[in-house]
């Protein structure tokens, strides 16, 4: 008797299972998305000092609600070649309330317009100074533009967890797919019925005289 064929049969309960597990890995994955791209806002602060006065500087202080990673972005013109710099400030006890506290963002000197974007600040101040070097007096304009993504609160290790589960929901999903529309069939039967089907095995014929009560007289 030959081997029975390969013959997968469809099961749509496996298959049903493995799609809502799948599902819900990749809703794991999407959520994480979202977690971690919450929305952009933007914070613009102007300045304006339509009379600064020759070898004079103007400082102005622009602020915002955090520290965390964001991108700033100065944008200013002049009516006369300054000196423009852009610096991280901290609470102190200065008229302004806030004194330098790093390197400078951005510098320009003897220029009438710039504009320069940072896209990893983390101050929650910064100073934007103008210094006329010239005897006329100068027009100036500033605008300082904070973009945050406030994003999730969650830790780091929330988000690997997440990715993890999401990941191993998905490939459970597949397996339980992949097992419902080509496991063959026939491979959960009884083995006492599919030994029914058998015919029994062979055995040798007995020898003539070779009984249980011993040869004859």
């Amino acid at each position: 008797m030959g081997r029975a064929p390969f013959r997968p049969i469809v099961r749509p309960g496996l298959v049903f299972i493995g799609t809502a597990i799948g599902v819900i890995g990749a809703g794991l994955i999407v959520t994480l998305f979202f977690l971690s791209s919450g929305a952009l806002t933007t914070n613009r602060t102007s300045f304006e000092n339509p009379g600064l006065s020759g070898h004079s500087t103007w400082v102005e202080v622009a602020t915002r609600s955090t520290s965390a990673k964001a991108t700033v972005a100065l944008s200013w013109t002049a009516s006369e070649p300054v000196n423009v710099t852009l610096v991280p400030a901290q609470a102190c006890s200065s008229m302004l309330g806030y004194c330098p506290a790093g390197p400078p963002v951005f510098n320009w000197t003897l220029q009438t317009s710039g504009q320069g974007t940072d896209p990893s600040a983390s101050a929650s101040a910064y100073l934007v100074s103008v210094v006329n070097p010239n005897t006329a007096v100068a027009r100036a304009t500033a605008v300082v533009s904070v973009t945050e993504n406030p994003g999730s609160s969650l830790p780091d290790w929330g988000y690997i967890l997440i990715a993890a589960g999401g990941v191993t929901l998905i490939a459970i999903g597949g397996i339980a797919i992949f097992l419902g529309l080509f496991l063959p069939s026939g491979v959960y039967q009884n083995p006492d019925q599919l030994m029914a089907g058998r015919p029994p095995p062979f055995e040798p014929p007995e020898e003539p005289g070779s009984g249980a009560d011993g040869p004859a007289p």
